[in-house]
């Protein structure tokens, strides 16, 4: 009997029938389940609290965020050279903040695009040339405490530690 089935259905279609057999069966279980999901997060409660509060400037105030309108772009770019320490790296290294030598200067911190000028870590000492471009509170909550001078850097110097 076996011999007589072999010789009348080639191998090839019945391995053939066996995976489309095998294929629509996973694919009418795969299909229940999605029924089973469906049904489920129709039935669950989906129920959930509006956010009826809006944040106001104050609250950021008193807990210690600094909430400025008084990020800006200047008209014109102000050339400068400043010194000072490196105190963070940011935008993977690219970019860093600086605190400056002069105590009594305006700026006493600023935020510096390096343009791949500058690759080192925080701690180091650095001359800048540059120019200023604006005020920018991008890291006002973290590293620098307020809003700094933006400076986009032509040349970085490493000075003598």
């Amino acid at each position: 009997m076996a011999n007589k089935l072999l010789k009348a259905l080639h191998p090839v279609y019945f391995w053939s029938s066996m995976v489309a057999i095998i294929v629509v069966s996973f694919f009418l279980i795969s299909l229940s389940y999605k029924i089973i999901i469906i049904n489920s997060a129709a039935d669950a409660d989906l129920s959930y609290e509006p956010i009826t509060k809006t944040h106001t400037k104050d609250d950021f105030v008193n807990r210690n965020f600094i909430g400025c309108d008084c990020e800006k772009r200047f008209k014109k770019e102000y050339p400068v050279v400043w010194s000072g320490e490196v105190i963070a790296t940011f935008v993977s290294g690219e970019d860093f903040g600086v605190e400056r030598f002069n105590k009594d200067a305006e700026y006493k911190q600023f935020y510096v695009d390096g343009q791949n000028k500058y690759t080192g870590e925080p701690g180091v000492n650095v001359k800048v040339t540059g120019r200023l471009i604006g005020i920018t509170c991008a890291y006002a909550n973290t590293v620098f405490g307020k809003c700094v001078g933006e400076v986009v850097a032509d040349q970085v110097v490493v000075l003598n530690n």
